[in-house]
């Protein structure tokens, strides 16, 4: 079996950054592959801290695992700036950075915040746009470009960035339109909240788009997204499960629990392995009380060696 890589999205919904620092220096500790923060303004858990200053920090006060966000919002920023940010925290974290963007779906707080927010397939173009000016400011000595969304004048982005070309760049999102983005630009795909039938599905959806512009889809690596209620035994994380659900006002046939990851270390192996079968060889990982660092401890003991 191939390595099979293991994140962790930390949640900036947590008490403070002290406390998010202590979850993601946990990780690293741990040997995680990567760790992930989300990109939202404001959102239905409480408080949030802003994703991108959060990830210079964390890649000053980490040491080995990889960091990114899923996934920057492509209509909060302009992608000129974000190309410069983002270069930036690639070369604080010496070349750890995974870059992950989507065209954005939480038109709530755009709009609280003042930030245009057009249709879905205007947001599809723009992000299209968006990572063509991005790559090339990584790449490019000057970049001009003039196009339907954005435009840059004899632009340049130095330092570039550590990582050659650019950092691997993670797009997330599904539909046609969107799979067509992935397969021009994307380094690797997140999905999730599905099950492995579900995403065999969405596999041949990506392949092809990948057929259409001429890609080889083995070149873009299959990332997973769930969450995940570890503890001793199955009764205890199904226990768990359920308090979280309640606590986040989540109904049982909701994608992200009906398909969630519950139970023992062995049963979460069973069902990782079913993932794994279908061709996920990176999981973005969610868990249920990582505040407490047990849950966290205990994956990294008794799951990851089963697949490494």
């Amino acid at each position: 079996m191939a390595k099979v890589k293991f994140g962790v999205q930390a949640l900036q919904g947590m008490p403070d950054y002290s406390t998010l620092k202590k979850v993601v220096l946990e990780c690293d500790r741990l040997s995680f592959d990567s760790v992930w923060i989300y990109d939202h303004l404001q959102f239905t858990y409480g408080p949030t801290l802003e994703c991108w200053t959060v990830l210079a920090s964390l890649a000053e006060a980490t040491h080995t695992i990889r960091i990114g966000p899923l996934v920057t919002c492509n209509v909060f920023r302009c992608p000129s700036l974000l190309a410069k940010m983002a270069a930036t925290v690639d070369m604080i974290s010496s070349g750890r950075l995974n870059f992950g963007i989507g065209a954005g779906w939480h038109e709530a707080e755009a709009v609280a915040y003042g930030i245009p927010f057009p249709r879905g397939s205007t947001r599809v173009e723009m992000l299209d746009e968006a990572l063509l000016i991005i790559k090339k400011l990584w790449t490019e000595t000057e970049v001009t470009f003039k196009g339907k969304y954005y435009s840059v004048n004899k632009a340049v982005c130095l330092p570039k960035p550590v990582q050659k070309p650019y950092p691997p760049i993670l797009v997330g999102g599904g539909g046609d339109k969107m799979l067509r983005v992935i397969a021009k630009h994307a380094d690797a795909w997140n999905s999730g909240f599905i099950s492995p039938e579900g995403f065999t599905e969405e596999v041949r959806r990506l392949e092809r788009a990948c057929k259409e512009i001429g890609r080889n889809r083995i070149e873009i690596e299959n990332t997973f997204q769930s969450r995940v209620i570890i503890a001793e035994n199955d009764e205890e994380a199904l226990k768990r499960a359920e308090k979280w659900r309640e606590e986040r006002n989540g109904k049982p046939e909701d994608p992200d629990w009906k398909f969630a990851i519950k139970g023992s270390p062995e049963t979460c192996v069973k069902i990782l392995k079913t993932y794994v079968d279908v061709g996920v060889s990176h999981f973005t990982l969610l868990f249920a009380d990582s505040v407490q660092l047990k849950p966290l401890e205990l994956f990294a003991s008794k799951v990851i060696p089963k697949f490494r």
